[in-house]
């Protein structure tokens, strides 16, 4: 005679019913909502960009090195664009891509209802991951798959892991620190011992070694990038800080609250044996200690969690430790908070400018298609870049390119930013300002929303003494948790018009 079940061994075996089609669907209706009020910024423009000018030797050979990235993302855009989908399209794909993750994640992982009805609701994988179109949109349904790949084909897992080194450099350190354990757990297994399995991980490994080397080919820094890129904290001291408030910043807004999260993470781990699955945590934190990171970047431990959690998922009818109990908790008390972080950022972005670029286009266009020469400069940046140039934040000006079928800008070389440290868009304004273009573009950022504008600054005075009056500015704020990131503004300068209907 059978025996029936418990409730506890009922609800560790992943089930579709009609909560997990009501979840996927909301999920789908919120991602289709916020994409149409969504305005692209420059980091989304700046991929688009690329892929849009260059052919694919050109991209892969020489530019996405300057990007600081390897290049699937790219590749990626490049089919998208010979396909014929356009900037809009882009951002449907994403939103389709992150909603077959959240199918996966929802049908396949082995979580309780009450664990994974909750997670795709969190901020970085309903908003960063999915609305925002970068590359980092791969990461989730990468992991996902690894996760359910990881106790079945070598070959396929390595082939996963692969592609996910290619998506961005974190992605790589994440991807490397996941081989490292899937290694180290099929030399300790029984199958170890069986020649044709060691042959097949053999294969897998040289696949895997292959994608990583072209990852690593074409992230590789060209002598001449632009030292805010890749900027390398040389002391012990400042990587040990950032690595660990890597780690901290995209769990909760209290550091304590951060902190007891991991401590329960690893405790749960601790407690399934599978303490070696933080190697790919570590291997982040270390990473990010080195070179700079952002908000999006450090997102990318949401979905790791996840693929950890999963992988060392308890056999169903397991009893639950406190151990476990707690990793849970802590799990479920994590979603919560992000899921206010995402419904705080939807809302920002349904009624604020997320960036000022579709506006400023919808200005410019006009005086574009009369002929009118545009020109592209600065202010000086308030906010620390890490050292570098103010003349950086130019690059903010790329968010407008995609909207014209070709560069407005005169004093722009290429139709997308260059981080070439030869780039002459700065020093070729001043050569071309004497010409007097009909409008000059000021790139400014500002980190609170109600500031003001510097008539003291050096540009400022410069275009006034030659005639330019500042006519309009259009700006944009990125929700990030609870608060918003710097105000980053596009200022309209124009030729002053005399009483005679003359420019001056």
């Amino acid at each position: 005679m059978n025996r029936i079940p418990t409730p506890e061994e009922l609800d560790s075996h992943p089930r579709i019913g009609w909560p997990e089609w009501t979840i996927l669907s909301l999920y789908t209706a919120l991602v289709a909502f916020a994409i149409p009020w969504h305005e692209p910024w420059a980091d989304e423009a700046q991929s688009w960009q690329l892929a849009r000018s260059l052919s694919l030797v050109d991209l892969f050979r020489t530019y996405v090195r300057y990007e600081g990235s390897p290049g699937l993302w790219h590749f990626f855009l490049w089919i998208l664009i010979r396909l014929h989908i356009g900037y809009t399209g882009m951002h449907w794909i994403c939103g389709a891509i992150a909603v077959a993750a959240t199918a996966l994640l929802v049908f396949k992982s082995p979580f309780p209802r009450y664990i994974k009805l909750l997670l795709p609701f969190t901020y970085f994988l309903l908003f960063q991951y999915a609305i925002v179109a970068r590359s980092y949109v791969f990461v989730p349904i990468l992991l996902y798959l690894i996760a359910l790949c990881w106790k079945k084909n070598p070959l396929v897992a390595a082939l996963l892991l692969g592609l996910l080194a290619n998506v961005a450099l974190h992605a790589t350190v994440i991807s490397a620190g996941l081989a490292l354990v899937y290694l180290i757990q099929q030399v300790r297994s029984r199958g170890f011992r069986d020649p044709g399995h060691r042959r097949q991980l053999l294969l897998s490994g040289l696949a895997l070694l292959s994608l990583w080397a072209f990852a690593i080919w074409t992230a590789w820094p060209p002598h001449d990038l632009a030292t805010h890129i890749s900027l390398v904290r040389g002391q012990s001291r400042p990587i040990l800080l950032e690595g660990i408030r890597a780690l901290l910043w995209g769990v909760s807004p209290h550091w304590t609250l951060s902190i007891a999260f991991w401590v329960a993470i690893a405790l749960c781990l601790r407690g399934r044996r599978s303490f070696l699955l933080l190697l790919p945590v570590l291997f982040f934190a270390a990473l990010c200690g080195a070179l700079h990171f952002e908000w999006w970047h450090i997102g990318l431990l949401a979905p790791l969690v996840i693929c950890l959690l999963w992988i060392s998922w308890p056999a169903p009818g397991s009893e639950v430790s406190r151990r476990e109990l707690i990793g849970r908790t802590a799990l479920v008390l994590m979603a919560t908070l992000q899921i206010l972080w995402s419904a705080y950022a939807i809302r920002f972005d349904h009624y604020n400018a997320y960036s000022p670029d579709a506006v400023t286009a919808e200005f410019l266009r006009p005086i574009v298609q009369h002929g009118g020469k545009i020109a592209v400069t600065y202010f000086d940046d308030p906010i620390d870049l890490a050292g570098s140039a103010s003349e950086v934040l130019t690059y903010r000006s790329v968010g407008i390119l995609p909207y014209f079928e070709r560069n407005i800008f005169i004093n722009q070389t290429d139709f997308f930013w260059s981080w070439s440290a030869r780039n002459p868009t700065a020093e070729m304004f001043y050569e071309v300002l004497p010409s007097h273009p009909a409008v000059v573009v000021v790139e400014m950022r500002t980190p609170y929303p109600d500031s003001r504008i510097d008539p003291k600054d050096p540009k400022f005075k410069l275009l006034s003494e030659t005639g330019y009056a500042f006519t309009h500015m259009f700006c944009g704020a990125r929700p990030m948790g609870f608060r918003l990131d710097e105000r980053s503004c596009h200022l309209i300068f124009q030729r002053a018009i005399s009483r005679q209907g003359a420019p001056l």
